[in-house]
């Protein structure tokens, strides 16, 4: 295997309250299929954050049985985040995962092991929450209801994160959004109306790509992996603010990046110049020449290296230009990619080419994306992406062989944020 950088080879070396009450939830479920790979690894529900934004009215109440004409009560979020009790929620999350084919932990599990184990932890944020409901006042001529049964509608939108207990990184970012509908008066209405929006959202996540990919990974994936080691972070300013972009638009966010030992590429990954690559484009340089798609040089300053997993970064002024946005997690096999890269340097910069990811690969305890995609030496560093142009992974080592090329592989962008420590923000 060869690296590819010009100048020469080298050697690869508080809405819990709600549910208190007890529960009902809508048990719709998605079936794995010959189309879907079964799940191999579990998932466990470990925390669960309220954060909307302040002044919602997360609920607004009315009374009436019929008709809801009452004056309405209204309680809005004050703001702030606020943890939630999770074990209200643990029965739907389990209830309708396991509908859907995939494998969940709880507490309850294993009774001699108060932190059951999972392969992998799912957090979430919930960015809104609303909840409108009628409240029976008692029985009339025309309906049987107690006081205080209540029918209604809710919506609720969630931010889940799904984190791999032993590469230490979240792995996937699932947004979600769902609503659900109680059409009679029921006891409880309120917290099954909780339940079932949760429920839904819950059924949106066992049916994200991201998610799927995840979860149906192959073990050896995860085994025998290269960690990193511990150090400050380092934050992607602006990163968490990037958004989809064309391929073609996504050239203006790549380097050529020029030193003694010859050329490479990267890519800028914050709005304050933060450009990633590879530890071999950079070698044991401090700083670096950076050439803009417009032909505009900066010099940059090397600030982090890790030669074990061949990722370095870089410091130097954007000069206003966007990062691109960042796509960590599982890739999906035969999903369409897009390299960006300076074969041969400052002459052909700004290459694009394209393939599809052709297998997740462990070497000597390292993960890689394989690709037929077409790079070559100087493209080193720079970024692989997914049709979204956002960015999975950097180019790292071609395989040399007397067959057809198009044997390269790439380091997964979440690996080489995790050993340099850096975080997006």
């Amino acid at each position: 295997m060869t690296r590819l950088f010009a100048g020469r080879l080298l050697m690869p070396g508080a809405l819990a309250w709600a549910l208190a009450c007890g529960t009902a939830f809508g048990q719709a479920s998605q079936e794995t299929s010959a189309a879907n790979p079964t799940p191999q690894n579990s998932v466990k529900l470990v925390k669960l954050i309220a954060s909307l934004p302040a002044g919602t009215p997360y609920l607004s109440l009315r009374l009436g049985n019929t008709l809801c004409i009452g004056q309405p009560r209204i309680q809005t979020w004050p703001g702030g985040e606020v943890a939630q009790n999770i074990s209200p929620f643990v029965v739907p999350f389990k209830t309708e995962l396991e509908h859907a084919g995939y494998k969940v932990v709880t507490p309850g599990d294993n009774l001699f092991d108060s932190d059951s184990a999972a392969d992998y932890e799912a957090a979430a944020v919930v960015t809104n929450e609303h909840i409108e409901g009628c409240v029976s006042p008692g029985s009339s001529l025309f309906t049987k209801h107690a006081p205080g049964d209540v029918r209604g509608s809710s919506s609720m939108e969630m931010d889940w994160q799904i984190y791999s207990r032993l590469q230490k990184q979240v792995v996937a970012r699932v947004h979600t959004s769902a609503t659900s509908q109680i059409d009679k008066a029921v006891p409880g209405g309120v917290q099954q109306l909780v339940a079932a929006v949760f429920a839904d959202n819950v059924r949106q996540l066992s049916s994200s790509p991201d998610f799927r990919a995840t979860m149906t990974a192959p073990k050896g994936l995860s085994e025998g992996l290269q960690t990193p080691g511990a150090q400050n972070k380092i934050l992607l300013s602006g990163s968490l603010k990037a958004g989809p972009r064309k391929i073609a638009d996504a050239v203006g966010s790549v380097v050529t990046i020029m030193n003694d030992l010859g050329s490479g590429s990267g890519v800028l990954l914050s709005a304050d110049g933060y450009v990633l690559t590879d530890a071999h484009v950079v070698g044991d340089d401090k700083q670096a020449r950076l050439r803009w798609s417009d032909g505009i040089e900066t010099l940059g300053e090397v600030v982090r290296v890790s030669k074990s997993r061949d990722a370095a970064l870089i410091k130097t002024d954007p000069r206003g230009r966007t990062p691109l946005a960042i796509k960590r997690g599982a890739v999906t096999l035969g999903q369409r990619v897009y390299a960006i890269g300076s074969p041969k340097g400052k002459e052909f910069q700004d290459t694009v080419s394209s393939g599809i990811v052709s297998a997740d690969r462990v070497l000597n305890g390292l993960r890689y994306i394989q690709s037929d995609t077409t790079v070559s030496h100087g493209s080193s560093g720079g970024p692989l992406l997914d049709e979204t142009g956002s960015v999975i992974g950097l180019t790292d080592l071609g395989v040399q062989n007397d067959g057809p090329a198009g044997l390269n592989l790439f380091t997964p962008i979440g690996d080489a944020m995790d050993f340099l420590s850096l975080e997006q923000q």
